[in-house]
């Protein structure tokens, strides 16, 4: 290893500490969610604009976070990114003013956007072209293991000290992840800045949202990736401990297993769509299956703890299919405009499940019958959230159709490392990040 990796080998570590974090803080109200309700006086709906506004300024972060870390540098964006991540989490955790846990939640959603950009960055500056795929593969191992920190191990240190001390301990772990990044994160070169045609700009995005297919693609891709980011995020864990009378630790646990599927399967997608020469017949099975297994979860009566892991496990497969979309919607636009078409797609589908997550608080709260416990929370019943989750099924089955309507041809990848890259890219966006 040349001395220029082993020195990027620190910096990709400093970096890869701040992925992590961030989506510890991003996934952390899954495993809280009675305790928020309690601490701030929160119904579902009331709830569910608390979390979801941490996913909107994540999303309308993402346009300008590339260009701001191309201009400047990836370690002044991550250190900027990290700052806002640790005031956000101290104020949800010291704060008893509801606006306070506002704000702090949307600096998490600002703080979170800039991580698999600036991490990719570093590893194409650092690295060898032909260890780029290594690095980028170990950065989405990283994400996932942020994610599986978010569940069951985040839900034990609540249940033993209560959720504020649980934040307050990942506010200092931010501090220390920020002291690190001082110490050892690095621009390769000095990055100066260029100068922004504008009208160019304005021109690509105009393009875009005027493209009939970058909406198809991006509305199909949306109900892919719901069942992640309402069911597995932040309702999943109150509706199997209420269901199935598991515990939060426990519930936390088996969702988790989802991430582990996007983690394995993107690999198989990728092959898959090669083989098949083409993503619609991919994504329509995909799509089918999502919303099945969806109903399954929602609907069948009992299911027994091993066979809800196994179909979340698949579920996490099969969501991953969404990434094509994005991969195709690139093809389908003219090259020079691939990055405003990606980060186009990942706002449409961040905004989009950020608005789900909240309307199926909505209509918890609309079948509420008024009845509470006897620490004072709302007492919602199963067949309340299995009538909230129809929308996940809803929209997923929309993109069943969808799907018969977008273009078949894709061109092939030609060699193995082709693949790689884009499996490797696919999980990268499946954490959130987007891959450009």
């Amino acid at each position: 290893m040349s001395s220029i990796s082993r020195r990027g080998l620190g910096v990709w570590f400093a970096a890869v500490i701040y992925y992590l974090y961030q989506y510890i803080l991003r996934v952390s109200p899954g495993v809280m969610v009675d305790d928020l309700m309690l601490a701030f006086n929160l119904d579902a709906q009331s709830l569910g604009y608390l979390v979801a506004i941490t996913t909107f300024f994540y999303a309308l972060a993402q346009l300008p976070v590339g260009i701001v870390a191309d201009l400047f540098g990836a370690r002044k964006m991550i250190l900027y990114s990290l700052a806002a991540c640790i005031v956000g989490v101290a104020a949800v955790a010291w704060t008893e003013n509801l606006t306070v846990a506002f704000i702090g939640r949307a600096l998490i959603g600002t703080g979170s956007a800039a991580g698999f950009v600036c991490v990719s960055k570093i590893a194409s500056e650092w690295f060898p072209v032909s260890q780029k795929a290594l690095w980028l593969a170990l950065t989405v191992l990283m994400g996932t293991l942020g994610a599986m920190l978010g569940y069951a191990p985040l839900a034990r240190l609540t249940q033993a000290v209560g959720w504020r001390d649980s934040l307050s301990y990942l506010t200092w772990l931010g501090v220390a992840a920020f002291i690190l990044n001082i110490l050892l994160l690095k621009d390769r070169s000095r990055i100066t800045a260029q100068i922004v045609d504008r009208q160019k700009i304005v021109q690509q995005i105009k393009d875009v949202l005027m493209s009939r297919f970058a909406w198809m693609y991006a509305l199909t891709a949306l109900g892919m990736y719901l069942p992640i980011s309402v069911f597995a995020d932040l309702w999943g864990v109150s509706f199997l401990t209420l269901k199935y009378g598991f515990s939060k630790e426990t519930a936390a646990s088996i969702l988790s297993l989802s991430y582990l599927g996007t983690c394995g399967g993107v690999i198989f997608i990728a092959l898959a769509s090669n083989l098949l020469k083409g993503p619609r017949l991919l994504i329509g099975i995909s799509a089918a299956l999502v919303t099945t297994l969806m109903a399954t979860l929602v609907f069948m009566p009992t299911l027994s703890p091993m066979t809800i892991s196994v179909l979340l496990i698949t579920l996490g497969v099969l969501v991953g299919t969404e990434i094509l979309c994005f991969s195709k919607a690139c093809q389908e636009n003219d090259i020079s405009v691939a990055a405003t078409v990606t980060g186009f797609l990942n706002f449409v589908v961040t905004i989009g499940a950020a608005f789900i997550q909240q309307l199926v608080g909505v209509v918890l709260k609309w079948l509420w019958d008024g009845q509470i416990n006897d620490v004072g929370l709302p007492i919602y019943g199963v067949q309340d959230y299995q009538a909230a989750l129809s929308l996940v099924i809803l929209v997923s089955f929309s993109s069943f159709i969808l799907a018969f309507f977008l273009k078949e041809k894709i061109p092939p990848l030609k060699d193995k490392t082709r693949k790689l890259n884009f499996a490797i890219v696919l999980t990268g966006r499946l954490h959130g990040q987007t891959p450009c």
